[in-house]
């Protein structure tokens, strides 16, 4: 029996729960012939290893941290057109000899919004951070034509990625700076997007909030219920733990919240979708990644 091989590339890649979550959606469709292992790739090691997949006769591959912007530098791979403006790539197919990129981040998360009851037309968009995944959904709104505020700790960082995603997507309404005017942006916000490695790791105990300079006399606590609309989305990103600091601040002023579980669920089945034409059981990948994290 052939074997259609399926992987993520990524340094470190321990912590991945893509291959319990892609592995139990092969098994419910019945594609016992299908294999999903994750690989560690050093940065410099990437061209090689993905050319290397390609001649052993991989039909997919995800790219993790810190391969995504890194694939397109490569030059090995041709992108469709919103990987290409996002300049990210994070699902590779392989087929007819050729390699071919793709981003399902930025779709993911708006997966995740909706089916968390989310509305985003017409929202106010703001981003907290101006890394790789904050380029990804940042374009997809700006695409939408969503109003969005990026801030980053490093403004110039975020003024620039504003200043390319206007210029790409035409949207007008698309501006970035740093943390020194937060708690206004946060009071202007509908959906509020942290997209940082605050509150996970090292930096458990951290939340946005945490970062914002307090005006005499106020507390963070009394801070956060002012600016933060009862009727604001706060959603974050980070998975594990699956409720941050800056979730639980959130939660407590009122908000509605949602941690990045469903958007790795969903920008996997994207994925999954891509390589084979077939639909995955999102219930039976959020179950995978469920019993993951409580293993971990």
């Amino acid at each position: 029996m052939t074997i259609l091989k399926f992987g993520v590339f990524g340094y470190p890649i321990s912590h991945s729960l893509s291959p319990a979550m892609h592995t139990a959606a092969f098994s419910a469709l019945g594609m016992t012939d299908a294999a999903y292992e994750a690989y560690a790739v050093l940065p410099e090691e990437l061209k090689e290893k993905v050319l290397k997949a390609q001649a052993d006769g991989f039909r997919g591959l995800n790219l993790t941290i810190p391969h995504k912007e890194k694939i397109l530098e490569a030059g090995i791979i041709k992108p469709d057109a919103f990987a290409e403006k996002v300049g990210a790539v994070n699902t590779l197919l392989f087929n007819e000899g050729n390699i071919y990129g793709f981003n399902t981040d930025a779709a993911g998360a708006l997966a995740a919004l909706e089916q968390a009851g989310a509305d985003t037309a017409g929202k106010k968009i703001l981003i907290i951070g101006a890394g790789g995944a904050a380029r990804s959904i940042s374009f997809l709104f700006g695409e939408r034509g969503n109003a969005v505020r990026i801030i980053n700790r490093t403004a110039e960082k975020a003024k620039k990625l504003a200043a390319e995603i206007a210029d790409k997507t035409g949207n007008r309404h698309v501006s970035g700076g740093g943390f020194s005017a937060g708690w206004d942006d946060l009071a202007q916000a509908d959906i509020i997007i942290q997209t940082t490695e605050l509150g996970m790791g090292k930096y458990e105990d951290v939340s946005f909030f945490d970062q914002l300079e307090l005006p005499a006399g106020k507390t963070k606590d009394e801070m956060i219920q002012t600016h933060l609309k009862n009727k604001a989305v706060a959603f974050d990103i980070v998975y594990n733990p699956q409720e941050t600091k800056f979730l639980k601040e959130a939660e407590k002023a009122g908000a509605k919240t949602l941690n990045g579980m469903m958007m790795l669920i969903y920008q996997g089945a994207l994925a999954f979708e891509i390589w084979t034409g077939r639909k995955p059981d999102v219930d039976v990948m959020t179950k995978a990644v469920l019993n993951g994290l409580e293993k971990k």
